[in-house]
């Protein structure tokens, strides 16, 4: 046979859908884990000021 594209070997397949769900979601967190360790951010809440607060100002 004589093709002009494709020449190589041919896919053998791809892997499942839930298992490249797995990876991604790995991947993400672990990434995030990373960042965090470098960066250390402060992830604390500001305090919520209520509507009674608001008007007194």
């Amino acid at each position: 046979m004589n093709q002009k594209f494709g020449g190589g070997r041919q896919p053998t397949g791809t892997p499942s859908l839930a298992w490249s769900c797995v990876v991604v979601i790995v991947s993400l967190l672990s990434g995030a884990s990373v960042v965090h360790n470098i960066f250390k951010p402060d992830l604390t809440l500001p305090p919520v000021e209520t509507k009674e607060k608001q008007s007194d100002k």
